[in-house]
């Protein structure tokens, strides 16, 4: 058998029927152990999951459950520990030996399989770097608006310039997303974003409040 090592709660650990292989002892005589020093342990008024985490397993084609135990290294220290001789040194190697591999596991992250597997990698990480600029961005901007500029009005012009983008392209933009509409050459906003506070009329025009403004960015990064 060779069960892989279980993170359980961030806790490595080796399932029962594993550690009973390499001790060389039936595993339902290894539970009958394991449940005992659970006993001992408690009655001390000792943390026993320290040691021994309770869980259960399941046998291909067979639906009923069956119990087994995962042992952290403090646990398989304690089983060790009641073994002599040949065996107990064996043991202590092996399962020394398979937590320096969980803890290699965790250290080294895992290659991707294939190509489609590096390339979803590649698109996450791209996401991420582009949600933490925009955060960066957003927080440096709410921080320059602290000053005199905090009420200042933006206009669509404006806000493109930012972004590379022509007003006329922007606009296309926010009423593609039903945040407004234009009627008579002007721009009005939907009601479901009217008192939001992302705009104020100046001299007859649509302007964009600093709150605006962090909207239309988070639209365009989306």
């Amino acid at each position: 058998m060779n069960n892989e090592l279980i993170i359980s709660h961030t806790v490595e650990t080796i399932d029962s029927r594993e550690v009973a292989e390499m001790v060389g002892m039936r595993h339902k005589d290894l539970l009958r152990k394991v449940s005992k020093y659970q006993q001992i342990l408690e009655s001390a008024k000792l943390r026993s999951q320290d040691f021994f985490v309770s869980s259960t397993y399941k046998v291909d084609g067979n639906n009923k459950t069956y119990e087994c135990y995962l042992l952290t290294k403090k646990g398989c220290e304690m089983v060790a520990n009641k073994l002599t001789g040949e065996k107990g040194v064996i043991f202590t190697a092996q399962y020394v030996n398979r937590f320096e591999e969980m803890e290699k596991a965790i250290k080294t992250p895992a290659l991707p399989n294939n190509y489609l597997e590096a390339l979803e990698r590649l698109v996450d990480e791209v996401r991420l770097n582009e949600q933490l600029t925009l955060e960066n961005n957003q927080l440096r901007f709410k921080l320059e608006m602290k000053g005199n500029e905090a009420n200042h009005l933006w206009s669509i012009d404006e806000i493109a310039k930012e972004h590379n983008i022509s007003a006329k392209a922007l606009n296309k933009i926010l009423q593609n997303k039903k945040v407004q509409y234009t009627r008579k050459g002007r721009w009005y906003l939907y009601r479901r974003y009217k008192n939001k506070g992302y705009t104020k009329t100046k001299s007859n025009w649509l302007k964009w409040t600093n709150e605006g403004k962090l909207f239309i960015e988070k639209i365009l990064a989306g």
